[in-house]
């Protein structure tokens, strides 16, 4: 028989609060946000953290901070080690501090930062398979007559087991959908990722985005392998494979940071550069004229005298199809009269 929520015990509806919030949801910072106000309501402490860390600089930093101003906080980075936030991050292990006076793995550099003093404080590993994506953190109780217990301990990390979930399906929904945008061959966007892109601006519900992002100069340049299928045919495919993999390592030197190459096709590639400053586009059609018959030739060289068309066409970021169009027909006039 079905249990009524009157009868529930708090830790009972805690848990089945959450376990809803990661079931219902693939937003990661909808459920991170909602873990932290079970948190809040379930030990109703002055103050509650998750810090985030950073893989690559093996920092900590304040993901959602509440108590305190987080503009307060923000920039705040915490070393491995540092602190206790820090101390679990590196050792993998719980922390409980009943009197932070007492401990000196404690730093106070938060709360110089925030005017706040921080007496007693439950930390605990945010990890999923011993990797760990975070801290999460409850400081002082309200109540100043209660203090934490070794029950509030095991009931916040598993809080942050759940949590740690939340991470770890959000990393690979992002790596399933980053490879399903993704050529196998080369490495290089697909067409899928094309179409998102084309969608972002002519999305209805993305006006804000077309306002700032989509009325912009677009530069496409349309690429196309010169009697490529000669190529698989005197040499097999796993040399026409190679012939696809090394055009990909060329054309990628031909981007900057932010802009974009796919893999449309075949022996069909596409470059899009997004202009941010008008007055640079004739500097980047001049860098592209030059430098396209040159790496053609050199491809040549070194892959069976083979060289590729290209066309180039500009126009609005909000037009990206008809820019891309002309880039396509300036291709095909390239390749018929080469």
């Amino acid at each position: 028989m079905p249990c009524d929520e009157t009868e529930m015990t708090p830790l009972f509806q805690l848990y089945a609060s959450i376990g809803k919030l990661i079931t219902s949801s693939l937003d990661l910072n909808e459920i991170l946000e909602g873990i932290m106000k079970e948190v809040r309501f379930f030990f109703q402490p002055e103050n509650w953290s998750l810090f985030r860390l950073d893989p690559a600089s093996n920092q900590l930093f304040f993901l959602i901070a509440q108590g305190v101003e987080f503009d307060t906080v923000k920039n705040i980075q915490l070393q491995l080690n540092e602190g206790i936030a820090g101390t679990v991050a590196a050792t993998n292990q719980y922390i409980y501090v009943p009197d932070t006076a007492q401990d000196t793995r404690f730093s106070n550099k938060v709360d110089q930062a925030t005017g706040y003093e921080t007496k007693s404080i439950i930390a605990v590993p945010v990890a999923f398979r011993n990797q760990v994506f975070g801290v999460l953190e409850v400081i002082n109780p309200h109540d100043s007559a209660r203090t934490f217990t070794k029950a509030d301990l095991m009931i916040l990390q598993t809080i942050a087991d759940f949590a740690a979930i939340a991470f770890a399906n959000s990393a690979a929904y992002r790596l399933s959908s980053e490879l399903a945008e993704r050529d196998p061959l080369t490495g290089l966007y697909n067409r899928s990722k094309l179409d998102k892109l084309i969608d972002y601006c002519v999305n209805e519900t993305g006006q804000r985005r077309r306002q700032q992002d989509c009325n912009l100069i677009t530069i496409a340049v349309f690429i196309d392998m010169n009697h490529f299928k000669e190529v698989n045919d005197q040499f097999g495919h796993r040399e026409g494979d190679k012939v696809l993999r090394d055009a990909a390592i060329l054309f990628r030197t031909l981007l900057r940071y932010d802009d974009y190459i796919f893999r449309i096709g075949g022996d069909e590639f596409l470059i899009l550069i997004n202009i941010r400053e008008n007055n640079t586009v004739d500097i980047v059609l001049d860098r592209l004229h030059s430098r396209l018959p040159k790496l053609s030739r050199e491809f040549a060289e070194t892959h069976h005298g083979l060289t590729f068309a290209y066309g180039i066409a500009q126009g609005n970021t909000g037009n990206l199809e008809d820019v891309m169009h002309r880039a396509d027909e300036a291709m095909y006039r390239n390749k018929n009269e080469g």
